[in-house]
């Protein structure tokens, strides 16, 4: 077991929810900005990296007609399938990223809270994972705390940057929160508002 495995057990088997997401105002607030942040409102087949307990897989459900989640953690995915149990649309999978990334293609590919976990290494691998797993209409929504985790050889602003520079995409928007940092990418370099014919 990796050091970031051994990490993530250890925290779900204290508390089924280490970070909050049931009760702080910030979780909340947090996935309703990055959920207004995607270009569409739907997404034929969605994929999530780091799903944890699956607060936020509830809300993409809403807006997927297939929606694959992944977390590395027993732990993590126990709880996720029990928040989402009921929805055949909905996988919950245990898979280590980069390494087990799956062959698909997708239109929306989740990185919330979860790179900085990676090696310098494994974020190369994520990346050269993402060049080939976005549909014609596909995109990336990646978004990290700013501030600093002890530990690990990352941080949001390395990740973010090295993202910058290695995803061949557009890079759509970025937003800076005091506490945390979003970027997107798409495959399509039109705008929204392009594409819908308002300009």
């Amino acid at each position: 077991m990796t050091h970031s495995n051994q990490y993530f057990e250890a925290l779900y088997r204290n508390n089924d929810d280490p970070w909050g997401y049931d009760f702080h105002w910030y979780e909340a607030r947090k996935r309703q900005i990055c959920l207004a942040l995607l270009t569409r409102q739907h997404y034929p087949k969605v994929l999530e990296i780091g799903c944890s307990n699956g607060h936020l897989s509830m809300h993409l459900a809403e807006r997927a007609d297939q929606l694959l989640c992944l977390d590395a953690s027993d732990y993590a995915v126990q709880l996720a399938s029990q928040r989402l149990n009921g929805l055949k649309h909905v996988k919950i999978e245990n898979r280590r990223i980069p390494q087990a990334f799956p062959n698909e293609v997708f239109d929306l590919i989740i990185i919330s809270e979860v790179a900085y976990y990676l090696s310098l290494s494994e974020l190369h691998q994520l990346i050269e994972k993402l060049k080939c797993s976005l549909s014609e209409a596909g995109e990336i929504l990646c978004c990290h705390w700013r501030h600093e985790i002890q530990g690990f050889e990352l941080d949001a602003f390395r990740v973010h940057q090295y993202c910058k520079q290695n995803l061949p995409f557009q890079h759509y928007l970025s937003l800076s929160d005091p506490d945390f940092m979003v970027d997107l990418w798409t495959v399509n370099p039109s705008t929204l508002a392009q594409q819908e014919g308002l300009i």
